[in-house]
């Protein structure tokens, strides 16, 4: 009897632990910055089309995450920051403040891995789309840089409208430098392109970057994961993001 309520109790705890159904998945990862070094007490958060959170998990103490019983569908985005390294916050020295990372257009039909990479450049509104005719790829972003926000001092804490509105956190053409990625692997990047991005009625336009990356091959889903890592030379910062790009009429 002894031995069957053992057997009962770890089946019990297995499916709990695993939480797995046909219409869940479970999304895992772990956390880094660009040099490797683990960062723990990350929250993680997959977001609704609202900016709402869905799941919400943090990083243990090597790293690592898993959020369990992921709804599939398609979501947002992921997100992931150590809270206190947020710059609004003001709860850490500045050397010591990072900007989050994003994975757009988040595809959870599967069990997925992301390894969330950051710094203190934060890649904004990675996005995707096909232009007809043309044989690449063509990727947005806004490359964001904590060295020219923490410029404006103590505004960022005490004049929110201010920052909203006037300041200007870009990176200019000179200083971007980026690589590409599909499903991982490196992909050329054929061209990129700077754009004044319209970012509100009385706001200066911010700097964004259109670049056509080449594809090699057809993927083995409907779905492919692209990865853009950027660097600001001005001040030595690094980021990436990744954004799923799902493709039309897939066979």
């Amino acid at each position: 009897m002894k031995n069957t309520l053992i057997f009962l109790f770890g089946v019990a705890c297995s499916i709990f632990v695993q939480g797995q159904t046909d219409e869940t998945i479970t999304i895992s990862g772990k956390v880094t910055d660009f040099e490797g070094k683990v960062i723990d007490s990350c929250v993680v958060q997959v977001l609704h089309s609202d900016f709402s959170s869905a799941y919400e998990v943090y990083s243990d103490k090597d790293g690592n995450y898993k959020i369990y019983n992921v709804k599939k569908g398609k979501y947002l985005a992921l997100y992931a920051i150590r809270p206190k390294e947020y710059p609004r916050r003001n709860a850490v020295p500045d050397i010591d403040k990072r900007l989050e990372y994003w994975a757009w257009n988040l595809i959870a039909d599967r069990d997925l891995v992301i390894n969330p990479r950051y710094h203190r450049l934060e890649l904004y509104g990675l996005t995707a789309f096909k232009v007809q005719g043309e044989p690449g790829l063509m990727v947005y972003v806004r490359p964001m840089s904590l060295g020219k926000l923490l410029q404006y001092s103590n505004d960022i804490y005490t004049n929110k409208e201010r920052i909203d509105n006037e300041v200007d956190i870009s990176v200019s053409p000179e200083n971007f430098r980026a690589i590409a990625f599909i499903d991982n692997e490196p992909v050329k990047i054929l061209s990129i392109q700077p754009i004044k991005e319209y970012t509100g009625k009385e706001k200066e336009p911010m700097i964004g970057y259109i670049m056509c990356l080449e594809i090699n091959k057809r993927p083995d889903r409907p779905y492919i994961e692209i990865k853009i890592e950027g660097t600001n030379l001005e001040f030595n910062e690094r980021g990436e993001n990744v954004c799923f790009y799902e493709i039309e009429n897939y066979k």
